[in-house]
């Protein structure tokens, strides 16, 4: 079963405004930002089935992942 990604925010751009995407299991977080062409650099957060992971957490079946971005403001 895939695990599926839900990029918030901004992050959103990076994958034509899809809410989710279904990904394969068995690589990291950071990998699969690399495939699906979103900057490593722009995600602040990582939340794996409602745990903060970091981005070196390997993927598993039925994971939902949220990204989080970073925010800036003044």
């Amino acid at each position: 079963m895939p695990a599926r990604i839900r990029p918030l925010g901004p992050l959103k751009k990076y994958t034509g405004d899809q809410r989710e995407i279904a990904v394969e299991p068995g690589r990291t977080v950071r990998e699969m930002l690399s495939e699906l062409a979103i900057p490593s650099e722009v995600v602040a957060g990582v939340v794996v089935n409602g745990t903060m992971e970091t981005k070196d957490y390997c993927i598993k079946e039925n994971d939902e992942i949220q990204l989080y971005a970073i925010m800036s403001g003044g």
